[in-house]
């Protein structure tokens, strides 16, 4: 297996000044700092760690560092095509000719088409090497006629992309599932009335939204007078969930993090549903994170409402932090779970 960090390292050191994008398919433990280098990532949880590991890291929705310039960008591909594009395109924006930008993936990932695709953006050479196994390393350099900006569906931009009852949901590239409402998260607000014997909206509580997307929890959930506080480990869900609950006259308070590693106070009710994918892979200790955080934010006498995919094991995973954990549907395709009696 190529082991990508080490040859993000040795790419490193052929500059005295560049960018590396880093999303989550890259374990910031492995990489070493250099001065005139900056990390660049959305991710909340990466941009703690690379701050630990030394480097010079700027945390936003993949923004160029302001007053930065870079001779060489560094960028493990993302799963989201539209990211991938604006990246490329954002390198395009702010690199002088015959500077350079590496991209690393899997060809089943899609780098040999974003590798095409970026020589035509750049308007000059591109060299292909093989890493071994289904692994490309591809080098590209700036030219002086660069062609047109690659698709990014208007990355920058928040739209709305779904009416959720007299409101508006507003969502945009690189929020996950961002252009459509998860029948996850739906299943859950069908169900809550049920979970809670409240009906919605919700009225003066203090609810923790738990890695809220674009806030579609919340917005369906909660009224004028719930007390919502929003957290994700990703910039974009920033920019959507704060729009979203702001536009429908919500209060709501975001902040960043980690599967609410950064949040101290406690709530009376807790939405989530928690991802399980990292990068390309699956991951379910960011299940345990989100449970175990859950457990930690909640009052004595509060409930948290989880739904997960079918074969996430939430019961196992929520059990040793809960008193309860009680299935109130299994669709055949997601579950939704009321969890009580926290044990932290």
């Amino acid at each position: 297996m190529v082991n990508f960090e080490s040859l993000i390292n040795q790419q490193i050191c052929l500059s005295d000044a560049g960018l590396l994008v880093v999303d989550e398919n890259i374990n910031p433990r492995e990489l070493r700092p250099k001065s005139g280098w900056i990390a660049l990532t959305n991710r909340y949880d990466q941009h703690v760690q690379l701050q630990k590991e030394g480097w010079s890291c700027s945390f936003s929705d993949f923004l160029w560092p302001d007053n930065f310039t870079a001779r060489r960008v560094i960028f493990r591909i993302s799963k989201e095509k539209a990211v991938v594009n604006h990246l490329i395109n954002l390198a395009a924006a702010h690199l002088q000719p015959e500077d350079r930008i590496i991209l690393l993936g899997d060809k089943s990932e899609g780098i040999k088409s974003y590798a095409k695709n970026a020589q035509k953006r750049l308007g000059a050479e591109r060299i292909e090497k093989k890493l071994g196994g289904d692994s490309w390393m591809v080098e590209l350099s700036v030219g002086n006629a660069q062609g047109a900006a690659l698709d990014d569906q208007d990355y920058n931009v928040l739209r709305e992309v779904a009416t959720v009852g007299e409101h508006r949901l507003f969502s945009k590239p690189g929020v996950y599932g961002w252009q459509k409402i998860d029948k996850g998260s739906q299943q859950l607000i069908e169900r809550l009335p049920a979970m809670l014997n409240k009906a919605l909206p919700l009225d003066d509580l203090s609810v923790l939204d738990l890695g809220s997307g674009s806030g579609y929890l919340s917005l369906a959930a909660c009224g004028p007078h719930t007390q919502i506080t929003a957290t994700d480990n990703n910039a974009a869900a920033d920019q959507a969930t704060l729009h979203t609950l702001t536009q429908a006259g919500m209060r709501a308070h975001f902040q960043a993090s980690n599967a609410g590693d950064t949040l101290a106070i406690q709530f009376d009710l807790i939405l989530c549903n928690p991802p399980f994918h990292s990068g390309f892979g699956i991951d379910y200790d960011l299940t345990d994170r989100f449970c175990k955080n859950a457990a930690r934010l909640m009052k004595r006498d509060a409930k948290a409402c989880f739904v997960v995919n079918q074969h996430v094991p939430l019961k196992r995973i929520a059990s040793k932090y809960f008193e309860s954990v009680e299935l109130d549907l299994d669709s055949g395709s997601f579950c939704t779970y009321l969890l009580t009696q926290p044990k932290i």
